[in-house]
């Protein structure tokens, strides 16, 4: 009995971490902006602000951020109303699916942000001059990349949670040992 209740502590410990770093996360990526300005030599000087919203992989990287807190929240709220083991019924299938749903959001949106953070690093000659836009706006990518990282890391904290929740309800079946 005690290593089920050390699997209910670790789930609800992991869904309190998911939630408050997919918020993080979200509000990290929702206030990256950085002004910059592009000196071209001469009267061809500029500036611009570069933002998240310019990058619709970042925009969906906020969008999943706040959708998959607010599964992640919920699936913490029945866990804690409902503490029954998986497969005993009151609410273990919501759970499960709302962790699904939440592993799906946060995996895809780290991996849009990193990609995306590549391919700002990458030779992005154009407005900005030679180089990329992180050599300009290194804050920016620095945010970029922080969010991008605290997104992984509740997506890790969602499936561990999931695993804890497993673990303490058994396989079930012909499996359980």
């Amino acid at each position: 009995m005690a290593g089920a209740e050390g699997a209910k502590a670790v789930s609800l410990v992991c869904r309190i971490a998911a939630v408050a770093l997919s918020v993080a996360a979200a509000a990290v990526m929702g206030t990256a902006s950085q002004w910059v300005a592009v000196d071209g030599g001469g009267s061809s000087s500029s500036s611009y602000v570069v933002s998240y919203s310019n990058y619709k992989a970042l925009v969906y990287f906020v969008a999943a951020g706040a959708t998959s807190a607010v599964c992640s929240a919920a699936a913490l709220y029945v866990s804690a109303v409902h503490g029954k083991p998986a497969g005993a019924g009151g609410g273990a299938m919501l759970v499960a699916v709302l962790d699904a749903v939440a592993q799906g959001l946060l995996f895809s949106a780290a991996g849009a942000a990193f990609a995306a953070r590549g391919v700002l690093a990458g030779d992005a000659a154009g407005a900005w001059g030679s180089g990329s836009v992180c050599d300009v706006a290194g804050a920016f990518c620095g945010r970029v990349s922080t969010a991008a990282a605290a997104g992984a890391f509740a997506a890790a904290a969602v499936a561990v949670a999931a695993l804890a929740k497993d673990a303490r309800g058994g396989l079930g079946g012909c499996c359980d040992l």
